[in-house]
């Protein structure tokens, strides 16, 4: 594809006849060369001159459609438009031989970045047919719809880059990391008022600020406000609702093993109790004979789940590096497994207990599982791969998990700083960072280090107008003096002082031409 590029070589060009810009003077006649117009058919010209007149559109048209030679589109012009029958030809500057050459026609290769530039803006704007452009918009010739159409796919892709930057600043951060209802024990520890009172319970949140001004337990066992405040607003609430084995791993645990529902962890005297549980209320089975609701084995999930969700608040986060620290340098059984953390403290208390543990009664879990689990602080607390690794059944691995996050679930490890959920502050930090070299950068640009030098006098040519009427002595010399001053060469400045009549002003003692003369040394 090819687009025709003009250089004068002999006559006067339109600018240097005083015609307005676009207009060309032939025979007598005035022709209005459309803007953005690259060339028109001509009925004298040679047949390969015919097939190379085309307007810049129609060339892009045929590059876009695959065309393989250089066949063009029919010239569309204004002047086609409105004067159908005038006679096609040279304009005197379109290289006619009869109609009087003035400049010659070259042919320019389209380039294929503005074959790209064309694909991208009829993507983005083929939703507006032409046809609409030219009986709404009154953009009859192409080459103004074309450029109509290049300002419109402009302004979308800057609307597209601002939907993109704030997607960057607001959407990909939620996407990468999404917000989550998620609480510390530090957190949890610091609700303990009348106010705001919080617990933990088996991995969630529990805000009973409202519940622990109701009426609790039975008449033998009910605990007021106080005390709840006192043993359970801030803490881990888990040794207060323990749940049979029995129940929580009903694969492991047979009613032959634990006819009674006495198979609970942490199992009494082989784990240390902490101090905040020991005072608090056991709500085990037959704790409370009068209690119906103790006699269910499953109180927890039937009674007590029930009721304390209509006051979670979310989910118990555990730091990574802490969990580490805990079963590296503590030899605490701290276990990851998917990001889920498991404390097996209370299992392996009891299991590794040879007075309690008799006919390894409380060894529930596979052996496989409790393998990787004591591994005697040897490699990383996350066994998510040893876990993986495990040539296991689904129905085992399922009945396994199922057991220990019934029993020993207490949370999810804390990625809220992981670089996943951090990337976009990185990336706006190093934005900022770029801007600030760039001020900086362009700061010590404007430095000025060492003398100025002096610009080179400019060569052109200048005309200093000075008209005056009735001004001073004074008021002419310092006008004169600045003009004189200027950094122009002295042969290329022209001074023209006008005096606009014979006239003495106010407080002169000679007339405005005489005092001209007179700074300027001329004696008439």
């Amino acid at each position: 594809m090819y687009k025709k590029q003009t250089t004068s070589h002999d006559g006067p060009r339109a600018e240097e006849l005083g015609f307005g810009e676009g207009e060309f003077r032939l025979n007598d006649a005035t022709f209005s060369r459309g803007v953005g117009f690259e060339g028109s058919q001509s009925d004298t010209s040679t047949p390969n001159q015919n097939n190379r007149r085309t307007t810049f559109f129609g060339g892009i048209r045929q590059s876009l459609a695959g065309a393989s030679d250089h066949k063009e589109a029919k010239m569309d012009t204004y002047e086609m438009h409105e004067n159908p029958r005038r006679e096609k030809g040279g304009t005197g500057g379109e290289g006619n031989v009869e109609k009087g050459s003035h400049e010659h026609v070259e042919d320019v290769e389209i380039t294929r970045t503005r074959r790209f530039w064309v694909f991208i803006t009829w993507m983005l704007t083929f939703w507006i047919p032409s046809p609409l452009l030219n009986w709404c918009g009154r953009m009859k010739r192409s080459d103004v719809r074309m450029a109509w159409r290049e300002k419109v796919a402009i302004c979308i892709l800057i609307i597209a880059m601002w939907f993109i930057l704030l997607f960057i600043i607001i959407g990909l951060g939620l996407i990468l990391c999404p917000k989550e209802y998620v609480w510390t024990m530090d957190d949890v520890s610091s609700h303990n008022t009348p106010k705001s009172a919080y617990v933990a319970l088996r991995g969630s949140v529990y805000d009973v600020t409202d519940f622990m001004k109701q009426q609790h337990g039975d008449t033998a066992f009910s605990s007021s406000q106080d005390q709840i405040l006192q043993f359970y607003a801030g803490n881990d609430i888990n040794g207060s609702f323990p749940i049979p084995a029995r129940v929580a791993c009903p694969q492991f645990v047979t009613a032959q093993s634990d006819p009674n529902y006495q198979y609970y962890y942490p199992v009494q005297g082989a784990s240390d109790i902490d101090q905040n549980q020991a005072f608090m209320f056991q709500h085990m089975m037959n704790k409370d004979p009068t209690s119906k609701q103790l006699q269910d084995p499953n109180f927890y999930t039937k009674y007590a789940l029930p009721v304390m969700k209509k006051f979670k608040k979310g989910g118990i986060v555990w730091k990574f590096d802490w969990i580490n620290s805990m079963y590296k340098d503590q030899g605490k059984y701290w276990r990851v497994i998917n990001k889920e953390v498991f404390n097996m403290q209370p299992y392996f208390d009891a299991a590794k207990n040879g007075r309690i543990n008799i006919n390894k009664k409380y060894n529930i879990l596979d052996s496989k599982l409790e393998g990787i689990m004591d591994q005697g602080g040897y490699g990383s607390a996350d066994i998510t791969k040893d876990w993986d690794n495990i040539k296991w059944d689904a129905a085992t691995r399922q009945a396994n998990y199922n057991c220990m996050k019934n029993l020993f679930y207490v949370g999810n490890v804390d990625d809220r700083q992981s670089v996943r959920c951090l990337f976009t502050n990185y990336m706006l930090l190093a934005f900022a960072c770029l801007l600030m070299f760039v001020v900086l950068v362009k700061f010590l640009a404007a430095l000025q280090f060492g003398n100025k030098k002096r610009p080179i006098p400019p060569q052109k040519f200048v005309i200093c107008q000075v008209p005056c009427y009735t001004e001073d002595d004074d008021s002419l010399s310092k006008t004169i003096n600045s003009l004189a001053g200027l950094e122009y060469q002295d042969n290329h400045k022209l001074m023209f002082i006008i005096c606009d009549g014979n006239i003495v002003g106010s407080g002169n003692d000679r007339s405005t031409p005489r005092i001209v003369l007179d700074i300027l040394g001329v004696d008439p």
